[in-house]
């Protein structure tokens, strides 16, 4: 208790030694007294001052000599001291949780100055994710997590973790291709494990979460989440972004299911096929997809292979021939 105060074992020691025999603590004794505890000069030197500043030696009332204080008055010194000091924290710690109770309540006007009715709108991701902090869901979170998102590897230390256990319900869409990224399927079968329930779809068509279907949170810009997000609130908005949630549950499909390929290609392939012939830019793709852009053309290239196309507008034309797409 008393270490940081400097009052080491070896010192306690000393002291005690100086308790059993006070005669040691007299100039002429103290080879005696180092001898005996096996320590150099050095050291004892250094001991009996730390004793000294702690008040555990005083000088004799009648002489120059030293002796050892009473165990019970000078720890009662020394605990009175800390105590005065642990008041002191306290009494500062008050102060402290006061003032940030001040800065809280500033910076959340701060942060929601932009705010009109039911809209909280955030610039950059740090405020993003400063507001997404400040959610404490009760019954549940609905994610559309799209390839940039984030997973900790550690499941257990993370705020999912922490809502399952209080009864919370995750529901977390992915598109195929982040399955397959390192740590993600370990992150996946622990949620699991813990109540969570996680599918998988082709592709994600932008970042949504709804907490307890009363916020629906959204990027300002689809294409890049840096930007900052939209806190959504009305009804209305809520209505719709949990109805498109439901529908890409629904079909979505479990992540450890082997996947069903009725036309000879992958469901990724298709859905990559349904976006181009949409006309859906390369860059959209890949995002949706959560894949690279190089992974784009490559798979753009082999279907146009296995088709016999030229050209991506042929490609659309023999993919729809094929029933590849609708």
């Amino acid at each position: 208790m008393f270490e940081s105060y400097g009052l080491t074992e070896r010192r306690l020691a000393v002291y005690r030694a100086l308790l059993q025999e006070p005669e040691l603590a007299k100039g002429s004794r103290l080879p005696d007294l180092a001898g005996q505890l096996g320590l150099s000069q050095k050291e004892l030197t250094q001991d009996l001052d730390k004793l000294r500043e702690l008040g555990f030696l005083a000088p004799n009332w009648a002489n120059l000599e030293e002796y050892p204080l009473d165990p019970a008055v000078a720890f009662e010194r020394l605990t009175a001291q800390r105590q005065e000091e642990i008041d002191g924290l306290s009494h500062q710690l008050r102060a402290e949780q006061l003032r940030a109770g001040v800065f809280i309540s500033d910076y959340g006007n701060f942060l929601t100055e932009k705010s009109a009715g039911d809209v909280e709108i955030f610039e950059g991701s740090e405020r993003a994710n400063q507001r997404m902090q400040r959610f404490q869901p009760t019954k549940s979170i609905w994610g559309l997590l799209v390839a940039d998102a984030l997973l900790r590897s550690d499941f257990e230390n993370s705020p999912d973790r922490a809502h399952l256990d209080r009864g919370v319900e995750i529901r977390y869409l992915f598109p195929e291709s982040f399955f397959r990224k390192a740590g993600v399927n370990h992150f996946i079968q622990r949620m699991i494990e813990f109540g969570g329930k996680v599918r998988i779809t082709p592709s994600v068509p932008f970042r949504l979460i709804i907490f307890d279907n009363d916020a629906a949170v959204m990027g300002i810009d689809p294409e890049d989440s840096s930007i900052g997000a939209v806190v959504h609130h009305s009804n209305a908005v809520v209505r719709l972004a949990t109805e498109i949630f439901q529908q890409l549950w629904r079909t979505a499909r479990d992540p450890f299911d082997t996947p069903v390929e009725p036309h000879g290609i992958s469901a990724q392939d298709s859905e990559l096929l349904r976006l181009l012939v949409q006309g859906a830019t390369d860059e959209e793709v890949a995002r949706r997809l959560g894949v690279s852009m190089r992974t784009v053309r490559r798979i753009v290239a082999k279907l146009g292979e296995q088709v016999g196309a030229s050209g991506r507008f042929e490609l659309g034309v023999r993919a729809a021939q094929r029933g590849w797409v609708d």
